[in-house]
């Protein structure tokens, strides 16, 4: 029994610290500062990005960065975060306004994340493409 049960503790501290690190990495990244060609080419600014603008900065992925889906890490995970996150918002919005407040700033967080994503792609690609060029 007492076997059992430090089975359990230890695989809860372990998820508990899985889902630590996994916010840690997608929060540390949304954190990173935008360039200016993203914002003049999804027309926002870096203060500006809420959380409603995740829907259109994913598609802004597809238009512009077809395959950036399936080759970034996370972005499909936290996609998956933001839709769970906005049905919280969407339940507690009337009954508990503080889980409310909580999950937009989770949101926005999202989608702070897929335009940081989105523009190190676009730099990444404009370097491949400028070093090609010089070669």
């Amino acid at each position: 029994m007492v076997s059992l049960f430090i089975l359990v503790f230890a695989s809860i501290a372990l998820v508990r610290f899985a889902v630590s690190q996994w916010r840690a990495i997608w929060i540390t990244t949304a954190n990173q500062p935008l360039s200016e060609t993203l914002r003049t080419s999804a027309g926002i600014e870096s203060e500006g990005i809420g959380a409603q603008d995740f829907g259109s900065l994913l598609a802004l992925c597809d238009n512009l960065s077809p395959g950036l889906k399936k080759k970034s890490p996370w972005l499909k995970e936290v996609s998956v975060y933001y839709r769970a996150v906005s049905k919280l918002e969407q339940v507690f919005r009337v009954k508990l306004p503080s889980i409310a407040s909580w999950a937009n700033r989770e949101m926005q967080t999202c989608s702070r994340y897929v335009a940081v994503v989105l523009d190190q792609n676009l730099s990444m690609s404009l370097d491949r493409r400028l070093a090609a060029r010089l070669n």
